[in-house]
């Protein structure tokens, strides 16, 4: 269990500086599509987004509805963020999320994009922020959600193979056994009958014969009802409303003490008197196979019965510490232990059983109390299924990022000439190179064909001076002139000047 924790810490690690990364990576992309200079890769800003990026893509699996709604708000304003996004947009659809959550998810971006960046035209968002919010928001949660269904149909499919299996095995026990049981039953019946007035000592081993075959019939038939389908056993009726309860414990511990053994009993929380019927027996036969093993194989040493009732589950755990002299040792199938494993996995819980870090032995047992609870320790069937689920959500990850990286770089950036307002894209306080990125460098031409044109040049300003693309029958052209202080750009207009005519 550490090892697969450490495995997990390790793999959150390293998915995160896989989503840090590639957002620094797309982050040199942005600026060209007019995102505010604030989010540059020289920055400090950068860091923030990534550090939220990253805290949200931690949080998916505790606040998941929260991290979903938040990361998208955040892929609106930094659209480098896409990756995680991915992250957190498939364990929601892992977590059969509805979908209306994620309708309103996939609308956020562009929300957002419109809010914060009015200079954008609609194209923009439906071409950029659209496509985007598919490549990183609609697949990887259908990708989820899918990869949820499909792990949810093979559970189902072998569970109902060991189903089948196990009421194969329940019948044939059945035929072999139970009419075998019924038979010396009655056989010891009639011998017992027949004794009844000749030989009393007869007549007593008789009755002793039958009532340990009727004794061992009943055991027959509860246990054989763990392999039943539906894995309830066949226990008596008048068993279910004390087994599992405190009471029922106490018993069993002062029985095992009467016995000889050192046994401490320790209940925590309220009584499970209410818990449904499976789950108390559950822990009944948890205590009661604990304590038996124990008696069996160290009953020289001291034992420990823990019982903690919670808010989700119950939790036992039987704990016998290092014998000081060994004792005699009883023979054990460790079937017993493969029982109540089953029975508790088949009640969504846990089940360990193994040595104690101090030397001595441990059985523990984590029992949901509602009956829709997931199984919270995957078995070892289970775990080669995790690992093809890391290698293809790594796989996803890589097309999204390269997804996103297509769009971003591929995709042309708004043109000045594409806008109603041909300034929009420029903001008082970028520097020369900004500006040249969507209007080119200066054309001395422009300036001298601006002279004598132009409005008044604000003091303490140098100008820059660009053309623009006119038709060639135009009468007169546009001028850009860009106007740069100390703090950057101080000022952007544009004028009009005539067309010198050409001579005939």
């Amino acid at each position: 269990m550490v090892d697969r924790r450490l495995g997990a810490v390790l793999g959150e690690v390293l998915l995160a500086g896989f989503v840090a990364g590639v957002t620094i990576f797309l982050a040199d992309l942005l600026p060209a599509w007019g995102w505010p200079e604030v989010f540059s890769p020289s920055a400090p800003v950068l860091t923030a987004v990534i550090a939220c990026a990253v805290v949200l893509m931690l949080l998916r699996r505790r606040f998941t509805v929260s991290a979903l709604l938040a990361a998208t708000v955040l892929f609106g304003l930094y659209p480098a963020t896409g990756v995680a996004l991915a992250v957190v947009a498939h364990t929601a659809g892992t977590r059969g999320r509805r979908w209306p959550l994620f309708g309103l998810a996939a609308l956020l971006p562009a929300a957002v994009v419109l809010l914060t960046q009015p200079a954008f035209r609609w194209q923009y968002v439906l071409v950029v922020i659209a496509v985007s919010t598919v490549s990183c928001l609609v697949l990887p949660a259908l990708a989820g959600a899918m990869q949820a269904q499909q792990a949810r149909l093979v559970v189902a499919l072998r569970d109902r193979a060991r189903l089948e299996e196990r009421s194969r095995l329940a019948e044939e026990m059945h035929d072999q056994l139970g009419h075998r049981l019924s038979l010396i039953t009655m056989f010891s019946g009639a011998l017992e009958v027949a004794a009844e007035d000749k030989d009393p000592e007869l007549r007593q081993a008789a009755g002793h014969v039958r009532s340990t075959a009727k004794l061992a019939l009943e055991e027959l038939r509860e246990s054989l009802g763990i392999l039943r389908p539906g894995g309830e056993p066949a226990e008596p009726a008048e068993a279910t409303e004390a087994a599992g309860t405190k009471a029922d414990i106490a018993d069993l511990v002062a029985a095992s003490r009467d016995a000889g053994l050192d046994v401490a009993f320790d209940w925590r929380g309220a009584d499970i008197d209410g818990v449904r019927p499976s789950v108390r027996r559950a822990v009944h036969r948890v205590v009661r196979e604990a304590l038996t093993n124990v008696h069996k194989h160290a009953a020289a040493a001291s034992v420990t019965v823990g019982v903690d009732h919670g808010p989700d589950l119950v939790k036992v755990v039987v704990r016998n510490s290092a014998e000081q002299a060994p004792a005699e040792r009883l023979p054990g199938t460790g079937r017993g232990l493969t029982g109540l494993r089953e029975r508790v996995r088949l009640l969504g819980g846990v089940f360990t059983a193994g040595p104690d870090p101090e030397g001595g032995f441990a059985v523990t047992a984590g029992l949901p109390l509602r009956a829709d609870a997931p199984i919270a320790e995957a078995t070892a069937e289970e775990r080669p299924s995790r690992i093809q689920s890391g290698l293809l959500l790594t796989t996803g990850l890589a097309a999204v990022a390269a997804l996103l990286l297509t769009t971003l770089a591929f995709v042309p950036p708004l043109t000045p000439a594409d806008e109603e307002d041909p300034l929009a894209s420029v903001r008082i306080g970028m520097t020369p190179q900004e500006v040249e990125e969507w209007f080119g460098p200066n054309e001395p031409s422009a300036q001298v064909a601006a002279q004598g044109h132009e409005p008044p040049i604000p003091e303490d300003t140098y100008c820059l001076y660009t053309a623009a693309a006119d038709p060639p029958d135009a009468e007169t052209a546009a001028i850009f002139r860009f106007c740069y202080g100390d703090d950057g750009l101080v000022e952007k207009t544009w004028f009009e000047v005539p067309v010198p005519k050409e001579e005939q």
